[in-house]
């Protein structure tokens, strides 16, 4: 490069400050060469960042409870065994049972 075609850039670079390099550079570069590598295993994840995984697990559960189909309840079990009961063919006798027993109970005092 001819320096009489660029004085421009010769005088701007003649400018310019030297970079300066820290006493203890040799020290810095040894320090970051001897450290060990970052580990990826699930194990080192979770180690490290285990409170994100607890709280990514109630998540998970708190989900998943509210995916689970609701219990049905006392009242429409009963309402559901009331319409078996009502569509039975043998309802009829199941309805003067009642009086049956009834009448079974006023007979055992009057045999006494």
């Amino acid at each position: 490069m001819k320096t009489e075609d660029d004085d421009a850039l010769w005088n701007l670079l003649g400018r310019a400050e030297t970079p300066t390099v820290s006493p203890f550079f040799a020290r810095n570069i040894l320090r970051q060469t001897r450290k060990p590598l970052p580990t990826t295993s699930w194990y080192a994840l979770l180690r490290h960042h285990w409170q994100y995984a607890c709280l990514g697990s109630l998540g998970l559960l708190f989900a998943s409870l509210a995916l689970i189909p609701q219990v049905e309840t006392p009242e429409q079990t009963t309402i559901a065994l009331a319409e078996k009961v009502s569509e039975s063919p043998d309802y009829q006798v199941i309805n003067h049972l009642d009086e049956l027993l009834a009448s079974e109970e006023n007979l055992a005092w009057l045999e006494n």
